[in-house]
């Protein structure tokens, strides 16, 4: 977090400096789109908890009906700040940092197994927590401006952090309760890129308003099993005590949230 909040400051400071150079953004309807802002904001956004199992005797086919990955959506809510300053009579370019964060939730999903290679018949049942649970960046915006209406499009720096974990449990055929649970969680932080497009619209004077889409890349996190239960953890850990089990958290995010934001229309 230190991390981030560090490389927030110094881009908007590089961005705020060269504005105090620049001329006043406003519409023919006498809005004014420049200098500071500070909003918040909330909306949607999606990722996929993986949990990809190999187990002990390796078999393509068996790895890949194993391998689940359900899709996950929660509530986002967040702040913003930035500064906007012209380029030309219509053009705005500027730079914008924020953070948002999301409740996460355990993602089921179940599968029954009948083949002739290990692993041995039964139902595996895949329990996902979605991480990470929080992203913040550090972004350019390229605005046209349109009167009171400023679409743009944008694109910087993404870090995210969060608790991943995933849960396999095995139960026989004709059994009701698991015999063998394994688990792995581990916190994950993690940087990469996000790019995206919006419109904002000047409402009131000194208020936006805004729709904006954002993709989020990120590297993969993996990790390895962190313990095994039950009668049946041969399953998960080989005869030599061999990790298999590995949970590969989403590196993609999308987020579409709404936004409105104060114009302090200084300095």
């Amino acid at each position: 977090m230190k991390k981030w909040r560090a490389t927030a400051l110094i881009a908007l400071t590089a961005v705020s400096g060269t504005a105090f150079a620049q001329n006043v953004i406003t519409s023919s309807s006498g809005f004014n789109w420049s200098g500071f802002y500070a909003g918040l904001n909330a909306g949607g956004v999606w990722n996929d908890t993986c949990a990809n199992w190999t187990p002990y005797v390796s078999n393509a086919a068996v790895s890949n009906f194993l391998a689940n990955c359900p899709n996950n959506s929660a509530f986002i809510y967040g702040l913003q700040a930035g500064y906007n300053f012209l380029v030309s009579p219509q053009f705005m370019l500027g730079g914008e940092a924020d953070f948002g964060g999301w409740s996460t939730k355990t993602r089921t999903r179940t599968v029954t197994y009948t083949g002739t290679s290990p692993p041995p018949d039964g139902t595996y049942a895949f329990f996902g927590k979605p991480s990470p649970n929080g992203a913040g960046t550090v972004r350019m915006r390229f605005g046209y401006v349109a009167d009171q209406w400023m679409p743009y499009a944008t694109g910087g720096f993404a870090y995210a952090s969060g608790t991943p974990s995933t849960t396999i449990t095995y139960t026989p055929i004709g059994a009701t309760t698991p015999t063998a649970t394994s688990n792995a969680v581990k916190t994950l932080s993690t940087n990469g890129w996000t790019a995206g497009a919006g419109v904002e619209y000047g409402a009131a004077s000194n208020f936006s308003v805004k729709l904006e889409w954002l993709y989020y890349q990120f590297g993969h996190g993996q990790r390895s099993v962190g313990s095994c239960t039950g009668v049946g953890c041969n399953l998960f850990y080989g005869a030599a005590s061999v990790v298999n089990f590995q949970s590969h958290n989403s590196a993609e995010l999308n987020a579409v949230r709404l936004g409105a934001n104060y114009l302090f229309n200084w300095p």
